[in-house]
């Protein structure tokens, strides 16, 4: 079972310092990678006023967070959104690889790379002492690819592989702004959406429904859905002039000690139980 995460813009609401703020989204990316999450959309809450500023620190860090440390610096200038970034643990997805010999390169290992032009030839920083050979489609430099090496007698060269086509366990998140919540809900099928909401019923692992639905299914990717550090998906939907009843809501925190829980710690709370619960792909 693969996840896909829908999160508001309004995410950083309740913080309001830049070190917390670059703190509470390392524990976003944290979440995201090690539930193997595929693509976080974040949509545009209308019940709070979230600056373009705030929107932007998020998406910076939670996509510099995802890149491999050895391309960091090539790809991310110094901005002042990252200055407190540098300071994080690593997130150790299987996309990030350490730095190593060229000797040491397997034939048909897949790297996130970035491209860069030199003279009339393109070549890919995949972090190895050297650049290597690019014979990919994409030609501005700079942009990120995820490449396959060939390893020939005397040279290696680099080639483009789709993110679907990438058998490691994980490869990182993608993501998503989305200008409306209904936006995304509509590319799913109801089946495969999981709202979160204190106001609906416990999620009953024994009696989940989901899990019979999703084996019927050949796209196996859950969505799943929170609301913003202050107001519920009741609420959120209810703005949107959309019914919450036609989706699958659940309460994760049966017997919750305490009177609220922080959407970062939702976010995890969630994920762990649906790792346990759904089918595994």
């Amino acid at each position: 079972m693969r996840f896909d995460v829908s999160i508001p813009d309004s995410f950083l609401y309740d913080v309001s310092t830049e070190i917390d703020k670059t703190l509470k989204i390392f524990q976003l990316a944290r979440a995201l990678s090690i539930f193997r999450v595929n693509n976080v959309f974040i949509y545009h809450d209308k019940l709070l006023s979230t600056s373009k500023y705030d929107l932007q620190f998020m998406v910076t860090i939670l996509e510099y967070l995802d890149t491999p440390q050895y391309l960091r610096k090539k790809i991310y200038p110094k901005i002042d959104i990252l200055k407190h970034a540098g300071k994080l643990h690593p997130i150790r997805s299987h996309h990030h690889k350490d730095k190593i010999e060229i000797n040491d390169i397997k034939a048909g290992e897949i790297r996130v790379g970035v491209v860069e032009k030199r003279g009339d030839a393109y070549v890919v920083d995949v972090g190895l002492k050297i650049p290597i050979k690019y014979e990919g489609k994409f030609k501005q430099g700079g942009r990120k690819v995820n490449v396959k090496l060939l390893k020939h007698k005397n040279y290696i060269n680099a080639v483009d592989i789709e993110k679907n086509e990438i058998t490691e366990k994980y490869w990182g998140y993608n993501v998503y702004q989305i200008r409306e919540l209904k936006n995304i809900l509509e590319k799913f099928p109801i089946s495969n959406i999981i709202l979160t909401s204190k106001y609906s019923k416990y999620f009953n692992p024994s009696e989940n429904e989901l899990s019979k639905a999703n084996r019927q299914l050949s796209n196996n990717s859950i969505l799943v859905v929170f609301g913003s550090p202050k107001f519920g998906l009741n609420s959120i939907l209810s703005k949107e002039k959309m019914d919450i009843s036609k989706y699958y809501s659940y309460n994760f925190f049966p017997n919750q000690g305490t009177q609220t829980v922080r959407l970062e710690e939702s976010i995890y709370g969630v994920l762990s139980i649906l790792n346990i619960c759904l089918p595994s792909s």
